[in-house]
C-alpha cells in the first residue's frame, strides 16, 4: 500500500500511551495507529515502513504494517495491537523473569542477525549521514574524514541490525516474542548492533521525570541484564569484546545523529573528542 489514508483528530480521540517519537491511538479491527510526533518528517515515516515490511517478510517479527496514514500534517503507520506488556514489565507478574530477560534478549538478538536482507539501507551509509547532522557539527573537517575512513574499515555484513534493540521494545505477547519499532533498523555487521544495545544500557537516560531512588535501582538492573545479555549473546555467537568495541564509535555517532537528546549530549560528545585524542584507537 503506497497510498495515504486520510483520518481527522476528531475521529481518533483520546491516544492510549505515547512514546519518545509518537502517540498511539486504537483503531477498529484490532489496530493500532502510531502518529508521529510533527517533527517526524514524511521520509523518516516510510523509512520505518519499509523496514517493517522487509523484516516481516523476513519473518524477523510478527508485527504487521499495513498502511500509512496522514492527519492533518502528521504521519502515521497502521499496525496490529499487541495485546501483551514490554519484557520490562515482565518481572512485574512474576519476579523470576528478571533473571530471564537477558538470555530471552539475546536468543533474540541473535536469531535476527542469522536473517539476511539486502533492501535495509546499509549501516555505514547511516553512520556517513550522521556525520552531517547539526549534532555532530563540533567536529571539523579533518575529524571527519578520520571518522569515515575509521568506518568504512570496519568488517561488513548484511545481517538485520535494529539499531534500538531493548527490552521496552519487546512484546510478550503469550509465548510470542514480538521485536517492535523498526525505524532504525538497517544491514550490516551484527557487532554493530551489539554495540548500540550496550551503549543503551550504559549511557541511554532513563524516561525523563523518573525519579532519583527509582534511577539508582534501574542503573542496577540495567548493569546485572547487560552483563547476562553479553555473556549470552557472546556464547551463542562466538563474538569477542573487542569485536563489540570496534563499533562503540559507530554506536556515539548513531545516538548523536539519529536522536540527539540533551540530557546525553555533553556525555556522548566528549567520549568522541576522547577517541579523536587517542588517535582514534578501539575503546
Amino acid at each position: 500500500m503506497n497510498s495515504y489514508t486520510e483520518l481527522t483528530y476528531e475521529k481518533l480521540g483520546t491516544p492510549f500511551a505515547i512514546g519518545r517519537s509518537a502517540d498511539l491511538y486504537l483503531l477498529p479491527n484490532n489496530q493500532i495507529l502510531k502518529l508521529f510526533f510533527p517533527q517526524t518528517t514524511k521520509t523518516e515515516m516510510e523509512t520505518e515502513y519499509e523496514n517493517t515490511v522487509e523484516v516481516s517478510r523476513l519473518s524477523v517479527t510478527k508485527m504487521i504494517c499495513y498502511g500509512k496514514v496522514k492527519v492533518g500534517e502528521q504521519y502515521g503507520l497502521v499496525f496490529d495491537r499487541l495485546d501483551g506488556i514490554s519484557l520490562t514489565k515482565l518481572p512485574d507478574k512474576n519476579p523470576i523473569e528478571l533473571f530471564r530477560i537477558a538470555d530471552t534478549l539475546a536468543r533474540l538478538h541473535f536469531a535476527m542477525h542469522s536473517s539476511k536482507s539486502q533492501k535495509l539501507k546499509d549501516i555505514k551509509l547511516i553512520l556517513n549521514d550522521c556525520l552531517a547532522a547539526n549534532s555532530l557539527q563540533f567536529l571539523n573537517p579533518k575529524e571527519k574524514e578520520t571518522i569515515q575512513t575509521y568506518i568504512q574499515n570496519l568488517p561488513d555484513g548484511d545481517s538485520v541490525l535494529h539499531l534500538d534493540f531493548h527490552p521496552e521494545n519487546v512484546i510478550v505477547q503469550g509465548k510470542d516474542r514480538i521485536i517492535i519499532d523498526w525505524m532504525t533498523a538497517a544491514k550490516g555487521n551484527p557487532c554493530a548492533d551489539v554495540s548500540f544495545t550496550k551503549l543503551l544500557f550504559t549511557d541511554a537516560e532513563l524516561w525523563p521525570g523518573t525519579p532519583k531512588l527509582k534511577i539508582l535501582f534501574y542503573t542496577l538492573v540495567r548493569k546485572f541484564i547487560l552483563h547476562g545479555y553479553l555473556k549470552s549473546y557472546q556464547k551463542q555467537s562466538g563474538m569477542t569484546e573487542s569485536q563489540i568495541n570496534e563499533w562503540r564509535l559507530s554506536s556515539l555517532l548513531l545516538r548523536l545523529g539519529l536522536w540527539d537528546i540533551p540530557s546525553e549530549r555533553e556525555n556522548l560528545i566528549q567520549q568522541i573528542k576522547v577517541w579523536i585524542q587517542n588517535g582514534g584507537k578501539s575503546f
